[in-house]
């Protein structure tokens, strides 16, 4: 017997009599596919998507397994091959799919088969019902032919569908296999065709519920336990403390990789912190569990809850940290409105001091509010960023850093009052604080300036003249580098071009570089900061062409062409002399003038 000899009427008989339509001896039943739709949609919104597929699969299994077994009985074939080959065809007589083999490949151990499902009405039904999947969905077909193939080639075969309708693909393809017992995917699908009664299902779905409703009413408790810390006031610390002993895992308040809060319960965990930190939240195979969840209240990020542990966090201890995020996003938000509000008050309060409207009184009152001691000596410290739209975050940054420094927000600058320290002192706090932002909002250009050390409260508007002048003239004389300056520097600079006749100031000026400032407005050249580099590293080549990017032979025709333009010998003391001043002077206008300084030259 050959395969394609199967005619449907040589295997069906219908009796109208009894209304008995059997194949072989085994009754049969014509049952339209929309009742089998609706049995699948029953079994996916009553078990699941996985345990439907499983259950589907393990039908259709049965299914094949019995029509190979009746199909071999009826006929004698040719061979093997041509058994198997019988399965597409009565696959297509039952009107379950057209099946058009493609590739056959078989011995005595091994199967290797391929083909076409089309017009497969499980593709439609499930289209139907619930749209295109991300995964085949022909289950109760992939099932038929996995059976059909175990019982006609006598050993264990796995078909997996490839392609599939019900994902959107051209076609449903399928490859039959012998089951490998190293291949993955096999031992993966074969898990499907365990034996489990719906019976079975319906108790693994029915736990699955209890257990949620279990972890569910376990979050609720957690939550309102955490509710009434709120309520009573309770600070982060002993929120976090509570949460990590409910979960038994260690937990951070983490913000840009900054900790802010923390109850770790064991060292090991504590370290693994460091490393993710360090790592800037990349995860390292060997460490142990790392979880962070995003902790926002108004579209503002206010930091990162990270939970460790040595196991993946289950469902009932995930939800318990959802729970808590609410807690934790309503303290935090809070606690940024309370800093805010500071911020706005110390801000508030040295503008008063700037418009010199406090009596000693006053002065004293408000300085004990604010924890300033009037009597101390202090010098105000500017920081000045390239861009606004970080400025907020930064100063946020900053206090998380600082939580001790009296920081905020005036005007264009972020304003620090410190105690008088030494000129070396002050110089390492900017630098660290120069590197610790730009390592964290990079790219970013970072001005700091520290004005004079006043020995009281209401001299602070000098000290605070003093950096703005200072930030604005490091922005202006270095406008592609970030640069730290201080009083003690330039203090020579500000008060000679105090001191002096201004008038003259400026013509000495236009005099002595006004042909080169000219030429770079005209040809949006940087002449200037060319001369200020080569001043400052004392007329030495390669210093000025590694500070300012530029090769040797590049740099030889600038200086030749500055000297060329202000007319004077760079080799000499007093031609260096009077470049130096006169682009002090420069810069110095620039402040004073703004970006465009050459109104004030042009006399």
């Amino acid at each position: 017997m050959k395969s394609y000899q199967l005619l449907f009427e040589n295997l069906i008989d219908v009796n109208p009599r009894t209304g008995e339509i059997k194949f072989s001896d085994r009754r049969m039943a014509l049952v339209p596919v929309e009742a089998l739709g609706i049995l699948r949609r029953d079994l996916v919104n009553t078990l699941g998507m996985e345990r439907a597929k499983g259950f589907l699969m393990r039908y259709g299994w049965a299914w094949g397994y019995r029509d190979g077994e009746t199909i071999e009985k009826m006929f004698d074939w040719d061979s093997k091959q041509e058994l198997i080959l019988a399965g597409p065809y009565l696959h297509t007589l039952e009107g379950i799919a057209t099946v058009e083999q493609d590739v056959i490949e078989l011995t005595e151990e091994v199967l290797y088969f391929t083909g076409f499902w089309k017009n497969s009405f499980e593709a439609v039904e499930h289209i139907d019902h619930y749209g295109c999947s991300e995964d085949p969905v022909c289950w109760t077909l992939i099932g038929y032919a996995s059976g059909y193939l175990t019982k006609t080639f006598g050993k264990e075969v796995l078909v997996i569908e490839e392609e599939c309708r019900g994902k959107e693909d051209a076609h449903c393809r399928f490859v039959a296999k012998t089951v490998d017992e190293k291949d993955e995917r096999h031992q993966q699908d074969l898990r499907y065709y365990k034996a489990e009664s719906l019976l079975s299902e319906l108790d693994h779905a029915y736990k699955e519920v209890q257990q949620l409703n279990e972890n569910i009413t376990r979050s609720e408790q957690i939550q309102k336990q955490l509710t009434d810390m709120l309520l009573e006031d309770k600070s982060i610390t002993d929120t976090i403390r509570f949460l990590a002993n409910t979960l038994q895992k260690s937990i951070v308040i983490d913000y840009y990789f900054e900790k802010l809060e923390c109850a770790f319960v064991c060292l090991a965990d504590e370290k693994t912190y460091q490393n993710w930190r360090e790592n800037k939240g990349v995860y390292k195979e060997g460490q142990k569990q790392i979880d962070a969840f995003s902790i926002r209240a108004h579209n503002e990020n206010l930091g990162s809850l990270v939970v460790i542990g040595d196991k993946e966090l289950c469902q009932k201890e995930r939800m318990i940290t959802e729970r808590a995020l609410t807690v934790f996003s309503i303290q935090m938000f809070h606690q940024r409105k309370l800093t805010q509000a500071l911020w706005s008050k110390k801000e508030d309060f040295f503008q008063e001091i700037l418009n010199n409207n406090y009596d000693e009184h006053t002065l004293q009152r408000y300085t004990h509010i604010f924890n300033f001691n009037p009597k101390n000596s202090s010098r105000i410290l500017t920081l000045k960023v390239d861009t606004d739209l970080k400025r907020k975050e930064i100063l946020h940054y900053i206090c998380l850093l600082y939580p001790d420094t009296d920081v905020f927000l005036k005007d264009q600058y972020i304003t620090f009052i410190l105690s008088e320290e030494d000129y070396s002192e002050i110089e390492r706090f900017s630098i660290k604080l120069q590197s610790a932002i730009q390592k964290e909002f990079k790219p970013i250009r970072i001005y700091i300036g520290a004005g004079r050390k006043v020995n009281h409260l209401k001299d602070l508007p000098r000290s605070y003249e003093d950096a703005c002048h200072i930030c604005d003239f490091i922005e202006a004389a270095y406008p592609t580098d970030s640069r730290i300056s201080c009083f003690e520097e330039l203090e020579p600079v500000i008060m000679f071009f105090k001191g002096s006749n201004q008038q003259e100031l400026i013509e000495f000026c236009k005099r002595t570089i006004g042909d080169i400032i000219e030429y770079d407005e005209l040809n949006q050249g940087n002449l200037v900061i060319t001369l200020k580099s080569y001043l400052e590293h004392n007329g030495n080549l390669q210093q000025t062409a590694d500070d300012l990017h530029l090769s040797i032979a590049g740099l030889r025709y600038r200086i030749d062409k500055i000297e060329s333009l202000c007319r004077s010998d760079l080799k000499t003391g007093i031609g260096r002399f009077n470049c130096q001043l006169a682009v002090q002077v420069y810069f110095a206008l620039r402040i004073i003038e703004g970006d465009s300084p050459f109104a004030a030259l042009k006399i």
